[in-house]
């Protein structure tokens, strides 16, 4: 079920209309885990069954490591709940990759094994490395375990963030739960704003981009370099606001519900470096991988792997989690190269240059344009696909024209990105009014006009949706 559907609506508009009669805490955490499910069965109701064995797999290992005083037991269950959660992520995610992977190797042997027909469950990667962060901050000791099963259940399935996060931990989630579900007028008036906010990102700038880009993707040697570069210029901006656009439609919907949800992105394309970048960009993931596989790397470091090798690895990893394909794994490789290098040549410092020098925008320029590179893998279909798009962007077949498909892209992708670069400089914000300013209503059906005349005809799926 997308955000922006009629069903979606419908679903909403119920769950929130129910909890206004239904009070009893109880019942309300019932009715919040009930949603969540007919909001991920609507895809696929199978999906169900998956996501309830993650549930019980993480409750249970983790209830049983509380309840025993032998280490070595507490660590046998810790293990169990860590291989179980990624063999269900390996089964369902990977099984075909390694399968595809197998056969290549052995295709001069004339070995092949045949694919199995398993589909990829909506939102996998979020959810069990939630499960997994919880079950490894009660072993811990770092978060209160939950009070109940259901208490669990509806952290797990919590319907806004269930299929592309933002990540979020026990310790930040089950605490507003104990609290109870807040409804109010206040928080449904901040919920519409940041919901709007989000279908501005999406629908105006990342479906408008999305035109030009699955164009240009879809058979690159056909247009020329000019139309080409804009295109994977325009990829940069349509993924941000993409994703954005997406986490902010969550966090509306999370605030409705009385439920702060984390901030996932902050001005990524302003940084000036790609440490400051992966601080900036998909938070809660990057703090995932920091604290649960770059720190426990780093106190059991190899010596000759170093810090620079266990970067490499957590961001390896970190593009096979975004899917699996080589190209991903690339991506994530050059990443952490990018990242080694700075750390090598201490390039990496919080603040390069203040923003009222020339050197801060030049230094975010160029930052921007190597990200810009570095996401073409990413986007690409096949590798097939990635060396026409480089061919293209060197020029190797001299033509200028560009075609129709780039002129939003003109427009846009200067606008979004020196706008960010403005917003960094000056500090702005984004306002979150209140219902008693005078201005706040007519602010709020400006950016539905907008919605509704600068939408696309068909607006294209979350791309974080397929991880």
């Amino acid at each position: 079920m997308n955000f922006i559907s009629f069903e979606f609506l419908i679903l909403l508009l119920g769950l929130l209309g129910t909890l206004v009669i239904f009070k009893y805490p109880l019942i309300r955490k019932w009715i919040l885990l009930l949603a969540s499910c007919v909001f991920y069965a609507w895809w696929d109701w199978r999906f169900l069954g998956l996501l309830g064995t993650v549930v019980l797999l993480g409750y249970y290992a983790s209830h049983l490591m509380l309840a025993s005083h032998d280490l070595k037991k507490r660590n046998a269950l810790l293990w169990f709940s860590i291989v179980g959660h990624l063999a269900i992520l390996g089964v369902f995610k990977y099984s075909n990759f390694f399968l595809d992977t197998f056969n290549w190797v052995v295709s001069p042997l004339g070995w092949q094994v045949g694919a199995l027909e398993i589909i990829l469950p909506i939102g996998i990667s979020f959810y069990t490395f939630e499960a997994l962060s919880y079950v490894l901050d009660v072993y811990k000791g770092t978060v209160k375990p939950a009070n109940s099963l259901l208490d669990y259940a509806v952290f797990v399935t919590f319907f806004p963030r269930l299929v592309a996060g933002p990540i979020m931990r026990a310790k930040g989630f089950l605490p507003q739960l104990e609290r109870g579900i807040l409804l109010n007028f206040d928080n449904l008036f901040e919920g519409i704003q940041l919901v709007l906010r989000g279908m501005l990102k999406k629908i105006v700038v990342a479906d408008n981009l999305a035109l030009a880009v699955t164009q240009v993707y879809n058979a690159p040697s056909v247009f020329s370099p000019l139309s080409v570069w804009l295109a994977v210029f325009a990829y940069s901006v349509q993924i941000l606001y993409d994703f954005w656009g997406y986490t902010d439609m969550a966090r509306g919907v999370g605030r409705m519900l009385g439920f702060d949800l984390p901030l996932n992105f902050n001005l990524p394309y302003t940084s000036q470096s790609i440490t400051e970048f992966w601080n900036r960009w998909h938070i809660s993931l990057s703090s995932w991988f920091r604290d649960y596989i770059f720190f426990p790397l780093e106190r059991r470091r190899i010596k000759w792997l170093g810090q620079a090798g266990n970067i490499l690895i957590v961001f390896i990893l970190s593009g096979l989690w975004h899917g699996a394909n080589w190209n991903f794994i690339f991506w994530g490789g050059m990443h952490g190269v990018y990242l080694a290098v700075e750390r090598v040549f201490d390039w990496a410092k919080p603040v390069q240059h203040p923003w009222t020098s020339a050197k801060a925008w030049l230094r975010s320029f160029l930052i921007f344009l190597l990200l810009t590179i570095t996401w073409i893998p990413f986007r690409s279909p096949d590798w097939r696909t990635t060396l026409l798009i480089f061919e293209k962007l060197l020029f190797v077949k001299m033509q200028y024209n560009i075609e129709w498909y780039s002129a939003w892209t003109l427009f846009a992708v200067p606008l979004v990105v020196v706008g960010g670069w403005l917003f960094r400089r000056f500090e702005w914000r984004w306002p979150m009014l209140k219902i008693k300013q005078p201005y706040a209503l007519a602010f709020l059906l400006l950016e539905i006009l907008i919605i509704f005349f600068f939408a696309p005809v068909n607006s294209s799926p979350f791309i974080y949706f397929q991880f």
